[in-house]
């Protein structure tokens, strides 16, 4: 028998998957940011008078590129290679790009001023002390509501909200568990399949007032809407190496 799951986009933009998502990166924000010590907060800004039109349009990329240089510059004053750090993106009113950075080493305003102007930013910066045990709530005022729906508005598509130094990793690397993602509701799939069984349904949080339930899984043989163009030997010939580790 072979297992079909429902799954959601899970995309920021998607009002129902957004809220999920981003409690589940703040969640994995906090583990790291308790395992690496990033307990100062900065926050660099930008002047719109230092930019051309075209870098006013992008100010996003604009601001990562600063951020890029102004690693380096972060580095050599702390004498090491690279620093960890957790980035957060976000959009001020006037749809200038700032960026929240956690870091775990002491940096003086005055020279985090100063070299933040040298890459291309701001000359407004700030830097402080935060509880390591109170990230989540630093970050649900940047993560959440109408600030995170505004930076989403101007914010291209696939660009990232948050961004991590190479030694922290939010998500680990997924294993391949030999399932065929399909494009396809899963009602189609479970009104084409003959005889479903370990049909199951799942609570859905915009379903709830109405006391309704979402399908999310059942159980068939393989069928050719489910398998797609995929043939039913190939399939079958991918599906004994994860039959044989379950084993």
């Amino acid at each position: 028998m072979f297992g079909h799951s429902a799954l959601f986009c899970k995309s920021y933009r998607c009002s129902r998957c957004r809220p999920p998502k981003l409690k589940e990166v703040r969640s994995r924000i906090c583990r790291a940011v308790e395992k690496h010590k990033l307990n100062k907060m900065a926050t660099l800004t930008l002047d719109r008078k230092r930019l051309t039109r075209h870098e006013q349009r992008h100010t996003d990329r604009y601001i990562r590129e600063c951020w890029r240089s102004m690693r380096v510059l972060l580095a050599r004053q702390c004498g090491k290679k690279s620093i960890p750090f957790v980035g957060v993106l976000e959009f001020q009113q006037n749809g200038m790009a700032h960026l929240h950075i956690l870091l775990a080493e002491y940096i003086p305003q005055k020279w985090l001023s100063i070299a933040w102007q040298k890459v291309g930013g701001g000359r407004y910066v700030d830097i402080r002390y935060v509880d390591v045990h109170r990230v989540s709530a630093y970050l649900s005022s940047y993560l959440t509501g109408d600030k995170v729906t505004h930076t989403l508005e101007l914010l291209p598509k696939r660009a990232r909200i948050f961004t991590t130094s190479r030694s922290i990793v939010l998500w680990d690397k997924k294993e391949k568990l030999g399932w065929y993602l399909r494009r396809v509701d899963i009602g189609e799939l479970y009104d084409a399949a003959q005889n479903p069984s370990n049909v199951r349904f799942m609570a859905v949080e915009d379903l709830k007032p109405f006391n309704l339930e979402m399908l999310s899984y059942f159980e068939s043989p393989p069928f050719q809407e489910a398998l797609g163009n995929r043939g039913p030997i190939s399939v079958l010939k991918a599906a004994i190496p994860v039959w044989k580790a379950a084993i």
